[in-house]
């Protein structure tokens, strides 16, 4: 079974979490027998280990971590391919996968500039 995790920055503000849980709702109508959660960084719960850990009490065989960042600095380029290392070591029986960040996806800057002059 393959899950999708949306993993972002985080935030103490529990206002930001609102896009993030709508794009979580959306997948999840568009694919109801996909698990789908979020996983944060940091200044949110749960983490990317939990969120890893919960999908695969589930019976997921295979995960999707979808960087939902705009900018691809540090926490993309340095810190979540450390993160998926260890994780690919801790379970070598589950097939990740993490595409490039939201914000380097073509149709999403299309989406953005269609929005800036609408």
């Amino acid at each position: 079974m393959q899950a999708v995790i949306l993993f972002a920055h985080g935030s103490r503000d529990p206002l930001w979490h609102l896009p993030m849980q709508a794009v979580q709702q959306r997948v999840a109508l568009m694919q109801p027998h996909t698990p789908v959660t979020c996983a944060y960084l940091e200044l949110s719960q749960p983490d990317l280990p939990t969120a890893v850990a919960d999908l695969l009490s589930q019976g997921v065989t295979q995960i999707r971590v979808v960087p939902m960042f705009l900018g691809v600095g540090k926490h993309v380029r340095h810190d979540l391919p450390l993160m998926m290392a260890e994780l690919v070591q801790h379970y070598p029986e589950v097939t990740f996968e993490c595409p490039p960040a939201v914000g380097e996806h073509p149709d999403l800057l299309d989406l953005l500039a269609r929005i800036a002059v609408t």
